[in-house]
This record gives structure tokens, C-alpha cells and sequence, in this order.
């Protein structure tokens, strides 16, 4: 009797293996997760590939022997060199920085595209409902009102941290701005959240007042930060997040951790602040 033939297993793409555990980082919008599926790429053949897809958008990831590559992609466009390069194989890190710098850019795109030839990809409402129900999941009550600027709309919640958020939305652009106030120790600790890791030594800039010195400090361990003319600190460059720290009323006032403090943040995408619903809301 002939023995049963096994065939052998096929090798693990290491590409789609990482994929995998991106996407399952990464939120689901609208209820739509995102695929993973094989892919050859544009500018390169000698490492394994994977694309990422939800919806009408992609990523396609490379996965090289000690870091990744990262493009993004739009029906009508193809990627034919990275827009992110990453020295993390990390699944986490790679999520974040795809939060924080691709998808950011990817929407942005796909909106302006869609407002010049027909229908946006999704009303301003409608993106920010998404947003809010994300924060809902977690407990926060929120609010929705009239932007205070023409063809701006808000979203608004509050967290027991005693942090009070705000998130604008501009005529057709998905990217928004968020406002953070409350005590300075919770402003902080929201921050960080949109900024790259903290490096060690990196140098703090001399401020002045004691609160902009404060935020200086931790600010300082993550982007460039520089003090304005009005006080204020502007922190952060493109590509990525970035903002102002609205100077305190008395600049020699101590900066205790229940010191007000105000920051406004830009270029702030859905899918991060979606993904940040948790830390936002306890």
C-alpha cells in the first residue's frame, strides 16, 4: 500500500506576515478592516512585499532584512518609491508611523481628488460621527457645534484626566485640527501621544515663563521647539503633526500639574485619532 503523499507546506511571505499584524493595528473605518494580499511593487523585486487595503485605499509594504518600506496607494495612484522608510521591523512602530505620516497624506489626496471631480470622499459630518463614535465606545459624552470659522465643524468631549478635546474639520479636508486644554499634566501626557518617541538628550531651548518652560521640556524630548514673539511655543514639522502652546496669562505664575494649559494641534488624521479613542477618554 502506498503511503499517503503530504505535500509540503508552503514558506511564510514574511512581507504579509508582517502586514498581518500592521493591519491588525490599525482601525477599522466604517466597519472595514483592513485585507492583507500578496503584491510585487514598483522599485523593488529582491525583498517580499504585501498591500494593505481598506476600501479605496492601500499600503504596500516592504519588508526588508532590517527595516520597512511603506507607499501608499489610491486607485489612481501607484507608488513607485516609498513615502515612508521605517528602521523598526516592530509592528506597533510601523502602525503608528503609518497613523501619524501616511495615512494622513493618503486622505488628504484622495479628498482633494474627489472634490475636483465629483462627490468628497466623506462629508465632514459624517467623518466626524465616525470620530465621535469611536470616543462614545470608550464612555466619552461628545458634542458636536458650528466651527468657529466659515465651513468648519467641531467635535468635543471631555476626559476624567480633567482634558478637554476639540476636533475641527475644514470645508473637504479629512485632516483636522485638535485642540487640547486642561491641567498641564494632562495636556502633556495627551500630546506626546501625537508626536515621534522621545529621544534622550536632545537639547531644551531656553524659554521664558515657567509654564512654557515646563512644556518646553517635554515637548523638547520629541520635536523642535521653538518660543514665539507672543510667548507661545511652536513645536513639531512637516510631514507629522505639529502645533502651538498658547502662552500662560502670567508667565511667572508656578507651573503646578493643575496649571491650565491650551495646545493646538495640526494635521491630525482620523484613523489616528480613532486609534487614540482609548487614551482619550480615560
Amino acid at each position: 500500500m502506498t503511503p499517503p503523499v503530504t505535500a509540503p507546506a508552503r514558506p511564510t511571505c514574511p512581507a504579509q506576515t508582517l502586514a498581518g499584524r500592521v493591519a491588525a493595528l490599525l482601525p477599522e473605518r466604517a466597519g472595514t478592516p483592513w485585507t492583507v494580499e500578496p503584491y510585487a511593487p514598483w522599485w523593488t523585486v529582491r525583498y517580499p512585499a504585501a498591500r494593505l487595503a481598506q476600501g479605496g485605499r492601500a499600503l504596500v509594504l516592504v519588508s526588508r532584512t532590517w527595516d520597512t518600506q511603506i507607499g501608499w496607494q489610491l486607485p489612481d495612484r501607484e507608488p513607485t518609491r516609498p513615502d515612508l522608510h521605517l528602521e523598526s521591523m516592530s509592528p506597533a512602530v510601523i502602525a503608528r508611523e503609518v497613523l501619524r505620516l501616511v495615512l494622513p497624506v493618503l486622505d488628504d489626496e484622495a479628498a482633494g481628488r474627489a472634490d475636483a471631480d465629483g462627490p468628497r470622499v466623506m462629508g465632514r459630518l459624517e467623518l466626524l460621527n465616525e470620530i465621535g463614535h469611536a470616543m462614545r465606545l470608550q464612555g466619552a459624552a461628545t458634542y458636536n457645534r458650528i466651527g468657529l470659522l466659515a465651513n468648519t465643524s467641531t467635535l468635543a468631549w471631555g476626559a476624567p484626566s480633567g482634558a478637554r478635546y476639540s476636533v475641527t474639520l475644514h470645508g473637504t479636508n479629512p485632516v483636522a485640527d485638535v485642540q487640547i486644554q486642561g491641567p498641564v499634566r494632562a495636556v502633556e501626557k495627551a500630546v506626546t501621544a501625537f508626536l515621534p518617541p522621545a529621544v534622550p538628550g536632545r537639547p531644551v531651548p531656553r524659554v521664558r515663563g515657567r509654564l512654557q518652560r515646563r512644556l518646553a521640556a517635554v515637548l523638547a524630548r520629541h520635536v523642535d521647539v521653538e518660543q514665539t514673539d507672543a510667548g507661545g511655543l511652536a513645536f513639531g514639522t512637516r510631514p507629522g503633526p505639529y502645533g502651538y502652546a498658547t502662552p500662560a496669562r502670567d508667565a511667572q505664575a508656578r507651573a503646578h500639574d493643575t496649571t491650565p494649559a491650551s495646545v493646538d494641534l495640526h494635521g491630525i488624521g482620523a484613523d489616528f485619532l480613532i486609534s487614540l479613542a482609548p487614551q482619550f477618554c480615560h
